[in-house]
C-alpha cells in the first residue's frame, strides 16, 4: 500500500475494519446506517490520500492497491467511487474534458480523448467504472488551479502577455509535477475563463486573466505584437552573449600568438575583434530600442491610444518573426527605429 499521510484511528482496528473492508449492500435501503457509515470513512479517505499523494486523477484500481491491508483489498471501493461520481466529487476524465471549449485539446490533451476509445464497449456503454478508467478529483483540480493562477500573478511572468510552452512548464513546475497534471489544471483555468489558448505559427500561446479582472481577454493582435517584441528581444541577447564569447576567444588568441611570437596571426585576431565590437555595439542599440518600446508600452498599459502608437511597429516585427531568424529580428528592429 503505498504510505497514508494520516492513518485513520480505525485503521489499527481488525475488528472495525474488517466491517469497512466488507462489500455494500446491494442497495442503501438495506441498512442505510452501515452504509453511509463505510462512505463516511472512504470518501474523506479517498480524497485526503489523493491530496498527500499529489494525484489529480485516480483509477479504482490504483485505488485498491493503494489501500491494501494485511493483503486485502477494500471490496467497496467501485460503490463508493460510483457514489462520489453521483456527488460530483469524482467525474469521469473524458467528461471532464467535454466540459471545457475544445481550444486546448490541440496542446497535450491527445492522451485524454485517444485514451478512452481503448476501453471496452462494456465500460464505454454502460454505467459500470472500469478498473483503470481515469477519474479526477475537482475538488483537487481547483485547488491546484488557483496555486498556478496565484504562482503567475506574483512571478516575473505576469509582465508578460503571452506566455510559450516552455514558460508555462517553468510556471507550473513545482504546482503540476506530471505531464497529467498540469493538462487537467490548465484545462481547468479555461473552463473557468483564466486563460485562453492559441496555436500560431507552430507555437503554442497562453494568456493569463490580468490580477483583479474577472475573466481573460481573448489574445489580441497587440498581445501577438509585444510578445514578438519580447522574442525579439530575447533574440538579440542571445547573439549579444555570443559575440561577446567570440569577442573574448579572440583577445586570448591575440594573446597567445603575441607571446609566440607571432605578431601577423595576433593583429589579424584583433582586426576580428573590431568587427565584432562594432558587431556588439549595433546589437546593443537594437536591443536598447526595443527595451524602450517594451518599457513604454508596459507604462502605458492602461492607455491603449499610447500603446496604439506602437502597434504598427509591433506588428512589423510579430510578420518577420513567424519563422523567427535573428536577421529578420535585426532587420525589423531597424525599420522601427526610422518610425
Amino acid at each position: 500500500m503505498a504510505p497514508l499521510s494520516c492513518n485513520p484511528p480505525e485503521w489499527e482496528d481488525d475488528e472495525r475494519m474488517s466491517f469497512l473492508f466488507s462489500a455494500f449492500k446491494r442497495t442503501r435501503d438495506v441498512n442505510t446506517c452501515d452504509w453511509d457509515g463505510k462512505m463516511k470513512f472512504w470518501i474523506p479517505l479517498i480524497l485526503t490520500h489523493a491530496r498527500a499523494q499529489g494525484l489529480l486523477s485516480i483509477t479504482l484500481s490504483q485505488l485498491e492497491n493503494d489501500f491494501r491491508r494485511k493483503g486485502c483489498a477494500p471490496m467497496g471501493l467501485r460503490t463508493v467511487i460510483q457514489e462520489m461520481i453521483r456527488q460530483g466529487t469524482l467525474r469521469k476524465e473524458t467528461d471532464f474534458v467535454s466540459g471545457v471549449s475544445s481550444g486546448w485539446l490541440s496542446w497535450g490533451m491527445r492522451q485524454l480523448v485517444i485514451r478512452p476509445l481503448r476501453w471496452t464497449i462494456g465500460t464505454m456503454l454502460g454505467s459500470q467504472v472500469g478498473p483503470d478508467e481515469p477519474l479526477v478529483i475537482p475538488e483537487v483540480i481547483k485547488e491546484r488551479a488557483a496555486l498556478v493562477l496565484q504562482r503567475y500573478q506574483s512571478s516575473t511572468f505576469r509582465s508578460f502577455p503571452l506566455l510559450c510552452e516552455e514558460e508555462v512548464h517553468t510556471l507550473c513546475a513545482e504546482i503540476c509535477p506530471n505531464p497529467s497534471a498540469l493538462n487537467l489544471v490548465l484545462l481547468q483555468l479555461q473552463g473557468d475563463k483564466k486563460i485562453c489558448v492559441l496555436e500560431r505559427a507552430g507555437q503554442k500561446l497562453v494568456k493569463f486573466v490580468r490580477v483583479s479582472v474577472g475573466q481573460v481577454e481573448p489574445i489580441s493582435e497587440s498581445d501577438l505584437g509585444i510578445y514578438q517584441l519580447q522574442q525579439g528581444e530575447k533574440l538579440l541577447s542571445e547573439r549579444l552573449q555570443s559575440a561577446g564569447e567570440e569577442s573574448n576567444r579572440l583577445t586570448e588568441e591575440a594573446r597567445t600568438y603575441n607571446r609566440a611570437g607571432n605578431k601577423n596571426q595576433a593583429l589579424r585576431c584583433l582586426r576580428k575583434r573590431k568587427l565584432v565590437e562594432r558587431r556588439i555595439t549595433e546589437l546593443q542599440n537594437k536591443q536598447d530600442n526595443i527595451q524602450g518600446i517594451l518599457e513604454r508600452i508596459s507604462a502605458a498599459e492602461t492607455d491603449r491610444k499610447v500603446v496604439s502608437a506602437y502597434q504598427m511597429g509591433v506588428s512589423a516585427l510579430k510578420q518577420a518573426l513567424k519563422d523567427v531568424t535573428l536577421e529578420k529580428a535585426e532587420s525589423i528592429v531597424d525599420q522601427i527605429q526610422e518610425k
